[in-house]
């Protein structure tokens, strides 16, 4: 049997991602693993105004920011609430970039990943319909094991 030191979990506030750090914390708990609780945000979405720029509307892109940044926290909190009281160590990790790139290759690089653990699908509604094109991109070039966890009401 193949055992995980360290579990990336993919964390978007999605039902799926739920479902998949429950799943992280069940192999977590069978091969005494420590978890990775990672959200990506991309970097652009607030524009050059983050990278030093300047304009009118700085001021209102650097609020929008800041609640981005307010919001994130509170649902990891949450989630590393519930990973330490099922007796797991956790980190918790905000990273910027090309979500795609950041869960199949940088994280896991740079974390030593064993297994990234992913729901499906994540909070957009077009992806339902289809598997996700993170969680596809993820399986497709992650050099470690990928756990793609499927949301029980979302299979026939």
């Amino acid at each position: 049997m193949r055992t995980y030191h360290k579990i990336l979990v993919g964390i978007d506030g999605s039902p799926q991602a739920e479902n998949a750090l429950d799943t992280a914390i069940d192999i977590g708990r069978k091969n005494g693993s420590s978890l990775l609780l990672v959200t990506v945000q991309a970097d652009t979405q607030f524009g050059p105004v983050m990278a030093g720029g300047a304009g009118m509307g700085a001021p209102i892109m650097v609020e929008e920011k800041k609640r981005a940044d307010d919001r994130t926290k509170e649902l990891m909190r949450g989630y590393t609430q519930k990973v330490i009281a099922a007796g797991l160590p956790v980190d918790t990790k905000v990273y910027y970039g090309n979500s795609k790139v950041e869960l199949a290759k940088t994280i896991p690089q740079k974390e030593s990943i064993d297994l990234i653990v992913m729901g499906s699908t994540g909070l957009n509604k077009l992806e339902r319909a289809v598997i996700g094109s993170n969680t596809t991109y993820v399986v497709a070039n992650a050099k470690c094991d990928v756990l793609v966890v499927h949301d029980p009401e979302d299979v026939d």
